[in-house]
């Protein structure tokens, strides 16, 4: 009778406590709801899947980085130009002038040494020359004083092995040479890794080795960046893959007018990253991962 009595109590226990933990697991749900439900969305959770989209998934917002993860600078967007009709016009002819409108070659050479005869009588004294010790003060000044806007200030995302073993994110800040093309520079400066100052603070790069970015550009805020064949194979497997996915997509919408990242390695579009299979198939934002 005793341990009936004890079983049940067990029984009981053991039921009070997957209630609590489901009571919690809904008020973390309903907390962050929205969350959930944007990140669910970003990542084609439900279409991966093949299980049908509930409405409140495919109604939620998806959030964006924040004013204070932007950088300064915006990459140039693409611009289509439409090529069909050039070259296939032809040179108007210059419309005639009135005959009284005609002056004759001998009048015209007349007037212009009529002119130049009033410019010399003109001519101002020519400035004093400056001394030498001017003249090497003002070169002093205008080789120590660098031109205004010379340098930007990009955000790179790399990673960090704590210890642990766990992989975190890192964000740090690097002043480059101002460019025409700030995104392709910070994908650039990823794949060649942090710095020695980067690099002392934990800093480090996932990036496939011998990777090579072929093209980029922007588009209704899609950054569209295509690899060379080696971004397909990182020597830290499924997690390197990632690791360098994550670092690529931070960085490139911290630039205001990029919210997603599409993928192409070769020129084409694929599903999946490697042979570990992450998806690429859409465009990847921050709530990706």
């Amino acid at each position: 009778m005793a341990e009936k009595k004890t079983k049940g109590k067990k029984t009981g226990i053991g039921l009070a406590l997957w209630l609590l933990a489901a009571l919690l697991i809904l008020i973390i749900f309903l907390v962050n709801q929205d969350r959930i439900a944007g990140n669910l969305k970003a990542t084609g959770f439900f279409n991966k899947t093949g299980l049908k989209t509930p409405e409140f998934v495919e109604k939620a917002e998806v959030k964006s980085a924040s004013v204070s993860e932007k950088n300064e600078v915006a990459p140039i967007e693409t611009i289509e130009i439409d090529l069909n009709g050039i070259g296939s016009h032809t040179e108007e002819s210059e419309p005639e002038l009135p005959a009284e409108n005609i002056i004759p070659k001998n009048e015209t050479a007349k007037k212009q040494q009529e002119v130049s005869a009033l410019e010399k009588q003109e001519e101002l004294p020519a400035a004093p020359k400056k001394t030498e010790k001017e003249a090497s003060v003002r070169k002093e000044i205008s080789v120590s004083t660098p031109p205004k806007d010379s340098t930007m200030k990009l955000k790179l995302y790399f990673m960090s092995i704590n210890s642990d073993g766990s992989v975190s994110r890192k964000e740090v800040t690097r002043e480059m040479k101002k460019s025409d093309s700030p995104l392709v520079d910070a994908v650039n400066a990823l794949i060649k890794g942090p710095i020695v100052a980067e690099e002392n603070s934990g800093c480090r790069s996932l990036v496939s080795e011998n990777t090579r970015l072929i093209g980029a550009s922007v588009k209704n805020g899609v950054a569209t960046l295509n690899f060379s064949g080696d971004f397909e194979f990182n020597r830290y497997g499924i997690e390197g893959l990632r690791g360098q996915l994550q670092q690529i997509v931070f960085t490139a919408t911290a630039f205001p007018t990029v919210e997603n990242v599409q993928f192409l390695v070769d020129g084409e579009k694929k599903e999946y990253l490697g042979s570990e299979g992450v998806w690429i198939g859409t465009p990847l934002n921050r709530n990706s991962f």
